[in-house]
């Protein structure tokens, strides 16, 4: 059993911000991180295999992602790259799959930065090649350099559409539209005062849109993907006008042809982690939907675990940076390695940058407050489930033969179970009940987080050495409860 004193799952720019602060304060850290190199997705590097000729626009922001790689060779800290954290067997400790360097820690402190991803929402076509998300359009990009096509429509919801369009046009791509489902155009004016808290990010949007209209990429609002065409691959897809309750005028549908279509309709929390350490989440749809309740210092529902950057709901890359900060700050103090005055002083500028940033996330969320649904882009033969080829048809049988709750339509379908671990499904599955019974989707009971969070090889679980597993004496029991 390894042991530390802090254990961050996750090298992106919270757990790397949080790796500046706990080791200098002299705490033991260690680092886990799917990726092979730190950044996440927003400092994503290319591969050690590549060689640069020349510096281009998508390596700007690595000028102040210097220092944040410095963390990982402090002598404090242990940085595990391409290690998954799987399991919570026991409280306080995490096992981690990683190759023969697999095994378990046993930590003080846990801080899961583990960031988010993608927001799935199926509309008939999406699976076709052609069609990617918009994290996926981005890695593509930043971290390989690589443009999916040569002519591209941009559909779904958000300010990471423009930041896409952006860099499809630098890299050479023909932008035929960008569809932005929110009115954000009418909504603009009355929420300026709360997007100038941050007129370096306000700045970017305006370059962003420069950009756009001087390569004719048009920018409509109020209008949505509703179909992806094609044979084998994307040929075109269809645009009409949604409104914010999500109806759709489908009279006044539209058709572009494309070989690129970037469905990019916000993003979530990546929860995985949380739902297995028994973490209480809550529900907010501005930021991206489920996420783990917190205290003003960052802590979760459970003692000793920490959740900060975008997994504890979306904020951008500025707010990361400054949480992440702050929860080594609160962790370095909370175990006795800075002062109460000491801690004080360090924090008291982070929070007030994230009160001023928090003031400019509201501005935005309301700028960009998505459709109360986007049910109605889904017919009976949708794909629902990519994993397991589920269809939307096929649910809606399951739940006339009684298989109404989340829980059911899990073990009747299979949805969740697949290789994603329900992180393109659980969504869709809850929004669609939420639709049925009429009800607000937090309001749905999702099945619960069991292990794996993340998938891994069986492989990888071999290279631990147990002890022989003791079971109990009714194996049906919940791990810990006793027979009776």
């Amino acid at each position: 059993m390894n042991n530390a004193d802090l254990a961050i799952v996750g090298a992106g720019p919270t757990g790397l911000s949080a790796a500046l602060v706990a080791p200098r304060a002299g705490l033991k850290v260690w680092i886990f991180d799917d990726n092979a190199l730190p950044g996440g997705q927003y400092f994503r590097q290319l591969p050690k295999q590549y060689r640069k000729t020349q510096k281009t626009v998508y390596d700007k922001e690595h000028g102040r992602a210097a220092e944040l790689f410095t963390a990982i060779h402090h002598p404090n800290v242990t940085y595990l790259p391409n290690a998954t954290v799987w399991e919570n067997p026991d409280p306080g400790i995490l096992a981690f799959a990683a190759g023969e360097r697999s095994g378990r820690i046993e930590a003080k402190a846990i801080l899961i930065a583990c960031g988010a991803s993608d927001r799935p929402v199926p509309f008939p076509g999406w699976t076709l090649p052609g069609v990617v998300t918009a994290g996926g359009l981005q890695n593509l990009v930043k971290g390989a350099r690589v443009v999916p096509g040569e002519r591209a429509v941009v559909a779904g919801n958000g300010p990471l559409l423009m930041v896409v369009a952006a860099n499809l046009i630098r890299a050479g791509a023909e932008v035929a539209a960008v569809a932005e489902a929110a009115p954000a155009k009418a909504r603009l004016w009355r929420n300026l005062p709360r997007l100038l808290h941050a007129p370096e990010i306000v700045k970017l949007a305006v370059n962003y849109r420069g950009l756009m209209a001087k390569a004719g990429a048009p920018y409509r609002c109020g209008e949505t993907v509703i179909e992806a065409r094609g044979g084998d691959e994307l040929e075109e897809v269809v645009l009409a006008p949604i409104d914010t309750r999500g109806h759709i005028d489908r009279a006044k549908a539209r058709t572009v042809a494309c070989d690129t279509l970037v469905a990019g309709f916000g993003l979530n929390p990546s929860i995985e982690m949380y739902r297995l350490l028994g973490c209480e989440v809550t529900y907010n749809s501005y930021r991206g939907g489920w996420m783990p309740k917190r205290s003003e210092d960052l802590e979760t529902s459970i003692p000793g675990i920490f959740a900060a950057g975008d997994g504890a709901g979306i904020g951008g890359v500025e707010f990361a940076l400054i949480e992440g900060k702050l929860a080594g700050t609160v962790i370095a103090r909370n175990l006795g390695a800075l002062g109460e005055r000491d801690a004080a002083i360090q924090a008291a500028p982070l929070r007030s940058r994230l009160e001023r940033f928090r003031k400019f996330r509201v501005g935005l969320e309301r700028v960009y407050a998505p459709p109360a649904t986007w049910t109605e882009l889904m017919t009976e033969d949708t794909v629902v489930c990519r994993c397991e080829d589920v269809s939307l048809g096929e649910v809606r049988e399951r739940e006339a033969q009684g298989f109404t709750s989340a829980f059911a339509i899990k073990g009747s379908t299979r949805m969740s179970m697949g290789r994603c671990q329900g992180r393109n499904c659980l969504p869709t599955l809850a929004a669609l009940i939420a639709a049925r019974d009429g009800v607000a989707v937090e309001q749905v009971d999702l099945p619960r987080g069991r292990p794996p969070a993340r998938l891994v090889t069986i492989g990888d679980l071999l290279q631990e050495d147990l002890p022989a597993p003791v079971f109990p004496a009714d194996p049906h029991l919940p791990r810990g409860e006793e027979v009776t």
